[in-house]
């Protein structure tokens, strides 16, 4: 359940840091210095495909000016539409104004004609560009959108990595994306295979990374990117570094992953799945636009780059079984090509998230996106909500655990909805933050739902809501939207201990005791035994237990112990016992049970306790319980118990047969005169007090209790003495006060001020 997030750190070849020595040597030597990468533009036959129409729009983002208040940035990425400004800090920011790029840029505060920038071409850049906003997935999706990449300035070498366009699971607060370089802002890496280096982690919860690879690094497995994927879902160019970069030009699909777990290879553009390169792409056209240079004058600027203009199209069609397609415009006269079509992963998560990333290192492109389009595959119904928990999840949960919850809400109408609002009979306190919902648009509501003790019971969480509004004077109503949350419970075992061998007992005897040992946890438990203190060689009917919500979650063990002549000198036998089991690899340990049995002869035992609470002081009452126990083995009557300072003891039974019990109560009120015993009389302290910096005294308030019965020939059976303390903290007759002097007002030395110890 829990979703865990990681640092980060800096990137190989292509991103934002510097490639290794020996990355940037086996480069030289791969292009030479003015070489050229020549890009295998595939000879496959490609079906053209249009953007397809008839389903509800979600997004509709031009980023040509100089706001776009529901994206997110991160580092290099801006919008040339606004004012130039400076480069924004680490970390996620507010779309704003470009620094001055380095390159052939789009000029700065060109709105209505700007762009979303990723990168200039300097190295060493990453940006990316996040929607934090959850979309319904239900009706599928469909996604256009325009990119640039071009105007390397490291001249014919290489160009710089790529662009990505990926999608997570909905319900995670997308705030980051993954690692640059070669893995596109999307994938896992650990930075030029270095085992020393920090595990840099793909975007939280991806669900679909689309690589418009130019690089190509994208395409391999090279610095751990599938981290933990089985063979078949690895690269065909495997975990090697590649010179060059083995999948360039190349449209790359990577699935679901978490951490640096994950984003497993899905398939690419390649006419060669084979393990041995080359991976020529198939592609009908270059990704890397010629723009090599751009006016300052914005209108311009569009002309100057539409040459370098692709328009690309995703289509991911609704579960149970759904297939992503990418089409792509390469503004060449031809239309759309259909360059991929794969099963998509699943499960498909309730809702997405988008983000686009970008980024240079040792090589060079400017990197640009524009008209980003997002609708369903399919029509929406008029109203739309979909219920989801925000993740990650606060831990295990236990009842009265807090559960956020997400109400997403699309109005899929052409009319406005007044008043959107969600009903769910489990939540209460649904907040939205409008009063009105405009067509095509979409917003999420918020509760939290605290978790009961029959949630924990059930197992899960389930409920169901549905969305309101009026339009029209008329009453909107959304189809239902379930959720189930599950609890799982945290592995857990405990044993109950019982003596199978009637009474009464004498040395030699043998006894036998009875273990039933459950499981109360959520995962199966392993290697189940019972350790005893004084029973060896305890066998179970099972080892092995089910998790509590399923049947044979218990079973029985047995052993015997024989009653020693200690034990007969003891007047009794006390055993303690554990069970453990084995959940996930790790040790669970049941709480310790014990019992006692009497052996031979008349036995009482106690124990005393303080059951008021703290702080004291005078005047304040202190409540004691005692435990009385006859662990002897005959029947005890007139049971009492007498305490040095309690002078009423009562007890709930004064009678107690071999085995039982009975607690005793009293009480005692803190007198001065406790205080004067423990501070002394104006000549010292007492030995049970401590003096504080502050001139107060705690003292140590000790009493001894002792317990007695009568056994059936009238012989008085008592208890080994038992004690209880408090602490009390007051402040002497005689404050605490340096140096030596007469007796002050009270009578008080000041030598007693020297804080006598």
């Amino acid at each position: 359940m829990l979703r865990m997030t990681r640092k980060r750190r800096s990137s190989p070849l292509g991103g934002p840091a510097r490639t290794s020595r020996l990355a940037a040597a086996a480069l030289t030597l791969a292009f030479g210095v003015g070489g050229s990468l020549a890009l295998d533009a595939g000879a496959v036959a490609h079906a053209h495909a249009q953007p397809r129409q008839g389903g509800t729009t979600l997004v509709d983002e031009t980023f040509t000016g100089a706001t776009a208040p529901e994206f997110t940035g991160v580092g290099s990425a801006c919008l040339t539409g606004a004012p130039t400004a400076a480069l924004p800090g680490p970390g996620d920011h507010p779309l704003g104004g470009c620094p001055v790029g380095v390159g052939p840029v789009p000029p700065d505060d060109a709105a209505p004609h700007g762009y979303l920038r990723l990168t200039d071409a300097s190295n060493d850049q990453s940006g990316a560009a996040l929607y934090n906003h959850a979309l319904p997935a239900s009706e599928g999706l469909d996604v256009t959108f325009d990119q640039w990449q071009y105007g390397t300035t490291t001249g014919q070498i290489a160009p710089a990595d790529g662009i990505s366009f990926f999608l997570v699971d909905g319900e995670t607060q997308l705030t980051r994306p993954g690692a640059f370089g070669g893995s596109l802002g999307y994938a896992q890496k650990l930075p030029d295979d270095d085992p020393t280096a920090e595990f840099q982690p793909g975007v939280d919860n991806g669900y679909l990374g689309v690589g418009l690879d130019v690089l190509g690094n994208y395409f391999g497995d090279w610095e751990h990117r599938g981290n933990g994927c089985p063979p078949g879902e690895r690269s065909p160019a495997g975990t090697a570094f590649h010179v060059p970069a083995p999948g360039s030009n190349m449209v790359t699909l990577r699935g679901p992953g978490n951490g640096i777990e994950g984003y497993c290879f899905l398939t690419a553009t390649t006419s060669n799945f084979s393990t041995t390169g080359p991976w020529p792409s198939t592609l009908p056209g270059s990704l890397q636009g010629p723009t090599a240079s751009v006016s300052g004058d914005p209108v311009q600027a569009e002309a100057d780059l539409e040459p370098s203009r692709r328009r690309v199209h995703v289509v991911i069609t609704p579960a149970p079984d759904p297939v992503v397609t990418v089409s792509i415009d390469f503004n060449d006269g031809t239309g759309f090509h259909q360059v991929l079509s794969t099963p998509a992963p699943t499960p498909v998560p309730p809702t997405y998230k988008f983000g686009f990333a970008g980024s240079t290192g040792l090589f060079t492109d400017v990197h640009l996106i524009r008209n980003v389009v997002v609708r369903t595959e399919r029509p929406l119904p008029r109203l739309n909500l979909v219920k989801q928990v925000r993740q990650p999840l606060p831990g295990d949960l236990t009842a009265g655990s807090q559960v956020p919850y997400d109400f997403v809400v699309t109005n899929a109408g052409g009319t406005t909805i007044e008043n959107p609002a969600v009903d769910d009979p489990k939540i209460t306190g649904i907040s939205c933050p409008v009063t009105t919902l405009a067509p095509d648009q979409t917003v999420t509501c918020t509760a939290t739902y605290t978790v009961t003790a029959a949630d924990v019971a059930h197992g899960s969480i389930d409920n169901t809501a549905v969305a309101t509004g009026t339009s029209g004077g008329g009453t909107v109503t959304s189809p239902p939207s379930s959720e189930s949350v599950p609890i799982e419970r945290a592995p857990g075992i405990e044993v109950e201990k019982q003596v199978e061998t009637p009474g009464p007992y004498s040395v030699g005897q043998p006894v036998t005791y009875r273990y039933t040992v459950r499981n109360t946890g959520g995962a199966e438990l392993t290697d189940v035994a019972v350790h005893d203190d004084h029973v060896t060689g305890i066998s179970c009917e099972s080892t092995t237990l089910a998790p509590a919500e399923e049947p044979g979650d218990s079973t029985t063990c047995t052993g015997t112990y024989t009653i020693t002549a200690a034990d007969g000198t003891a007047g009794s036998v006390t055993n303690t016992a554990t069970a453990t089991g084995t959940a996930d690899g790790e040790t669970v340990t049941s709480p310790e049970t014990y019992q006692t049995i009497p052996v031979g002869q008349p036995h009482l035992t106690l124990r005393k306790r303080v059951v008021s609470s703290g702080p004291y002081q005078v005047g304040s009452t202190v409540r004691y319980a005692y435990d009385v126990t006859n662990t002897g083995s005959t029947t005890l009557h007139d049971v009492h118990v007498a305490d040095d300072r309690v002078a009423t003891v009562t007890c709930d039974a004064t009678t107690l047969a071999p085995g039982q019990s009975t607690t005793c109560h009293g009480s005692y009120q803190i007198t001065r005169a406790d205080i004067d015993v423990c501070t002394g009389d104006g000549s010292g302290y007492g030995t049970s007090g401590h003096g504080t910096d502050d001139g107060t005294v705690e003292c140590r308030i000790t009493n001894i209790a002792q317990a007695a019965g009568t056994d059936p020939q009238g012989n008085t059976i008592a208890s080994e003495p038992a004690s209880a303390t408090v602490t009390v903290e007051a402040e002497p007759e005689c404050p605490l006060r340096p140096g030596y002097g007469e007796p002050d007002d009270k009578g008080c030395d000041r030598r007693t001020r020297h804080g006598g110890h």
